[in-house]
């Protein structure tokens, strides 16, 4: 059911034996990249969708998607192989059943697309749309705004001119030099916070993609057949006596495996201070974790 290689892409127009139109009859097609797409391309391009693996031309049967890609090669896959979609930013993303995705820049008009979304419309519209989660975008922020606000203070307080006087004459644990360091220090650790703590998770039929970053530069794919279930446990914490208290609920994706080769994903927490509260959180979990299940076709399991 995956991708298949083939010498030529079908072309209603190309002379020679009508039975082969006949068989192969083209819905759709795009034909070339501009450059501003290949532009695109190379800046989006990841591990999972190399640029050099984008489509160049498609061409739409009755029953398969043909591609030439960047390299220059030629696959053809069967249309009951494409088991999802995702948007990426101005990038449609097809998933492919046991092969990799095909990533197609949107186009006005594009023939293709509109046939390839009408696979999708119903079933994306009668059931759960993708899901995008955020993590730690505020502990970002503020971790990162202080760090820079320290940095600043230091930076303005010791001057360069003076931390140099210091080196030169060998004084290297000056005030002012221990001060222009604490400075820059700060100030590249409030960079690294907002390049590494922040994570978006996007969940949908094409499995968990995770980005860190403000600027989104760190990509992490797991496919639905990586996982083993979504559960709904208990959040306890010790209280006084050392008696457990239940303060909320947290939503995670467990990994395949005995032990799990990976450590359990966290989406979301749902905290609560009350009983009131807790069987609105309880609805909420349950709400995602069912979400998260049919997208990714998973069971869900509630834990003690």
């Amino acid at each position: 059911m995956s991708w298949e290689t083939v010498d030529s892409l079908p072309d209603p127009h190309r002379a020679g034996s009508p039975y082969q139109s006949v068989a192969e009859p083209v819905v759709a097609k795009r034909v070339g990249l501009t450059w501003r797409e290949k532009l695109t391309l190379f800046w989006r391009s990841t591990p999972e969708l190399p640029s050099k693996r984008a489509a160049e031309s498609v061409v739409l049967t009755p029953s398969h998607l043909y591609v030439e890609r960047v390299d220059g090669s030629r696959q053809r896959v069967r249309l009951e192989a494409l088991k999802g979609r995702r948007v990426d930013g101005p990038r449609l993303v097809y998933g492919v059943l046991d092969g990799e995705d095909l990533a197609l820049l949107t186009r006005s008009g594009c023939s293709v697309i509109t046939e390839l979304e009408a696979r999708f419309r119903q079933t994306t519209a009668s059931k759960f749309a993708p899901l995008r989660l955020h993590q730690n975008r505020g502990l970002a922020w503020g971790l990162a705004t202080v760090l820079a606000a320290l940095g600043t203070f230091w930076l303005l307080e010791y001057s360069l001119e003076e931390m140099w006087d210091r080196i030169h004459q060998g004084l290297y644990t000056a005030e002012v030099v221990l001060g222009v360091v604490a400075g820059a220090t700060s100030m590249l650790a409030a960079l690294l916070v907002l390049l590494f703590v922040p994570m978006r998770i996007e969940v949908d039929t094409l499995g968990v993609r995770r980005v860190r970053g403000m600027l989104p530069w760190l990509h992490y794919l797991d496919e639905p057949e990586e996982f083993h279930q979504v559960r709904v446990d208990v959040i306890r914490l010790n209280g006084n006596g050392g008696v457990r208290r239940e303060v909320g609920f947290v939503v995670r994706l467990r990994f395949k495996g005995d032990p799990p080769r990976r450590a359990d994903l966290d989406l979301q927490q749902f905290l609560h201070s009350t009983q009131v509260e807790r069987g609105a959180r309880s609805h909420d979990a349950g709400e995602l974790a069912n979400r998260v299940g049919w997208l990714l076709d998973l069971n869900i399991v509630r834990g003690d």
